[in-house]
């Protein structure tokens, strides 16, 4: 009978737990169960900063909830300790942006390492419902950014008013600035046609230092490449008479008598000029009239 006792006591003590297991499940499917679920895990903005005019994208974000109760909240953003800024390695530089939830417009922006006081219109999830989101990032590249890789991982979560987190993911933000170089002319010079054009003046033999430069701004290191169209020689349009001359681009000294170019390696953005300089060839016994050339500066990122 002892036996029989204990057997008893032991099922009914099973059956216990058993009513207690399958309370705690329905407790559980009655609540908010929310993800979320971006369309990519690195949130990737493209720039180009001698091209575009801003650094911004908006990507977008499922709110999936399958529990049994709606999910209520806002968004919020932290940043794990991690000091604020988009960061490249081995580089001191951070790169600021900011964040905005598209719906609400609010600046969920985590300045200080999380997202301020975040207001506005609650993003509301159905029960065994789908919201899609739109969250806004801009980053403002300091002037003479380099080209290269800058990121930082986000945690984003959507926080109901009590501060309870239904729900949270990490995500890269990520600013590719883009290897680009551009070239150009500055100082005296005019245009005809649309391209621009040194007037010389009279051409007497020997160096002169023209008030025009050709500058480059790039992101980091460059090829400049310099032609020109008669081989180094100033031509009367229409005949064979000509005048040997050379070009000078601050202190380097041009081969102009077939293509010329060279390199200027850099980590860092540029903004170099190049002062021109001519050196007028024998003159005399030439015919008088016009005489010209045509000259072509590329350049390239490298």
């Amino acid at each position: 009978m002892i036996a029989g006792d204990a057997r008893k006591l032991a099922v009914a003590a099973v059956g216990a737990l058993g009513v207690l297991g399958l309370a705690g499940q329905a407790s559980a499917q009655a609540k908010c169960n929310l993800s979320l679920d971006p369309a990519v895990d690195q949130w990737v903005i493209r720039y180009n900063p001698l091209e575009d005019d801003a650094a911004y994208r908006t990507f977008d974000m499922a709110l999936v909830n399958t529990g049994q109760t709606p999910c209520n909240g806002r968004f919020s953003v932290s940043l794990r300790g991690e000091p604020f800024g988009l960061g490249s390695p081995g580089s001191r530089v951070r790169v600021p942006y900011a964040m905005r939830d598209e719906q609400s417009t609010a600046d969920i922006t985590p300045r200080s390492g999380v997202s301020g006081i975040v207001t506005g219109a609650q993003i509301h999830v159905p029960k065994e419902g789908r919201e899609l989101a739109r969250i806004g990032v801009a980053v403002r590249p300091p002037a003479n950014l380099p080209y290269g890789r800058y990121s930082q991982v986000a945690y984003i979560a959507l926080q109901a008013a009590d501060g309870e987190v239904h729900a949270e993911r990490p995500v890269t933000i990520v600013l590719e600035m883009a290897a680009a170089a551009m070239i150009g002319l500055k100082g005296e010079f005019t245009r005809q046609n649309g391209v621009p054009t040194i007037n010389l003046g009279e051409l007497n033999e020997g160096t002169r230092a023209l008030n025009t430069s050709v500058y480059v701004h790039s992101t980091g290191g460059y090829r400049v490449s310099v032609t020109s169209q008669n081989l180094g020689k100033l031509r009367q349009a229409g005949t064979a008479w000509s005048i040997d001359y050379g070009l000078q681009m601050g202190s380097r000294q041009v081969n102009l008598t077939a293509p010329y170019s060279f390199d200027v390696a850099s980590a860092q953005a540029r903004n170099d000029d190049y002062p021109l300089t001519v050196r007028i060839g024998d003159t005399s016994g030439k015919r008088a009239g016009d005489y010209s050339d045509t000259l072509t500066f590329t350049v390239a990122a490298i």
